[in-house]
């Protein structure tokens, strides 16, 4: 086997595993909007572990419902007359001592804290202890929950965790507690009514309702590395990796170059021969054929010059003469055409006749400047300028 043949097949196996595994991948993740690394209850995933359908349901009740996704010290403040409700399902990220306190004064003030978790809600001190490296000591030793005198329960879930709801008054607001983080998650919503529940919990506060994902990690800034590791380790990442991994594996086994970029060429919008038959027809129909004929002049003027490199008057008998010794035509056929457009000009002729056999003789002078001697092209038919 030579070295082409064991390249080209070296590339199509490469290409025959990358295909199986980008197949793989896909059926793994027919879901685009999975949280498959840290299942959190996030309005952004539409996995049974993701609450998208909680967000929806509530849109379509207040329309005003929105994703919350600053820190709790940017709470709106509340009145008697707009209360507003903020669900928060499993945080993963904990509370600040401001965020705490913020957020009870606002309860206070009369808002609804709807709080679907099965654990603790750590309190982060405001500095990190330098004392000792446990990731215990950064946090304050009550929780929200123990602060407030609640209790998950680990035994209850789904449709019995908000049966089991704890309602505790605050000033003009309130917690509501249930003991469940995914009491509302879109597998949950499919086989209870807890979607029932919260519509009616929300609609006694009857202005907005926030769902919480600041800490659920989305109103954190990113840096440039996290946010490509992040993208690498999703499905989309591996695909792209595994194309890129064929991509090298084909120039590295083929040792093919893609060649230098080659430029577009333009496309021209209009045709030349389109341009002069639509002069012509309005040159006709205003029976201009005087400006025809100077047109005509002026065109094989423009010609000349450029082929001399110097202002060319063929109406100069001057001009003529320097001009014949170049042209396979003699002095008196180029005599013979400047008197024509004389006469046309002046006015002193002006049938179509006339104005033919100009063009004719135009297009001959044309010729033979570029195309050698003009008189062997006489059995064709000439252009008419």
């Amino acid at each position: 086997m030579n070295a082409a043949r064991r390249n080209l097949w070296t590339a199509i196996l490469a290409a025959g595993i990358c295909a199986i595994l980008i197949a793989g991948i896909t059926m793994l993740s027919i879901d685009s909007t999975s949280d498959f690394i840290n299942r959190r209850p996030s309005t952004f995933f539409t996995d049974r572990t993701g609450t998208r359908a909680l967000l929806l349901v509530l849109q379509q009740i207040n329309p005003s419902t929105d994703q919350w996704r600053r820190p709790f010290n940017n709470l709106p403040s509340q009145t008697d007359s707009a209360r507003s409700t903020m669900i928060v399902m499993g945080p993963k990220e904990a509370l600040t001592e401001t965020e705490a306190a913020v957020l009870d004064r606002w309860i206070t003030s009369g808002g609804q804290l709807i709080l679907a978790t099965d654990k603790e809600w750590r309190i982060r001190k405001p500095r990190k202890s330098k004392e000792s490296a446990k990731e215990e000591d950064d946090f304050v030793p009550q929780g929200y929950l123990v602060r407030h005198g609640l209790q998950p329960k680990a035994d209850l879930s789904g449709e019995n965790a908000v049966a089991a709801a704890i309602t505790k008054n605050m000033g003009a607001g309130r917690i509501v507690f249930v003991s469940d983080s995914y009491a509302f998650s879109n597998e949950t919503l499919r086989k209870t009514d807890n979607a029932v529940w919260i519509v009616a919990r929300t609609s006694e506060w009857d202005e907005a309702v926030f769902i919480d994902e600041y800490h659920h990690g989305f109103g954190q800034k990113r840096e440039m590395l996290p946010l490509i590791g992040t993208f690498l380790v999703s499905p989309w990442g591996f695909m792209s990796m595994q194309l890129a991994l064929a991509g090298f594996v084909f120039m590295l086994g083929t040792r093919r170059r893609f060649g230098r970029p080659i430029e577009e060429l333009p496309v021209e919008r209009t045709s030349p021969i389109e341009a002069v038959e639509a002069l012509g027809g309005l040159f006709e129909a205003a029976q201009a054929r005087v400006l025809s004929v100077r047109t005509i002049h002026q065109y094989l003027n423009l010609q000349l010059t450029a082929l001399f490199g110097y202002a060319i008057d063929i109406s100069n008998p001057a001009v003529r003469e320097r001009i014949a010794s170049r042209s396979s035509l003699g002095r008196k056929e180029l005599d013979s055409y400047a008197d024509a457009v004389k006469q046309a000009i002046d006015g002193e002729t002006g049938s179509d006749t006339e104005l033919i056999r100009i063009a004719r003789e135009a297009t001959t002078i044309s010729r033979s400047f570029s195309h050698g001697n003009a008189r062997q092209h006489s059995g064709r038919p000439a252009a008419a300028g």
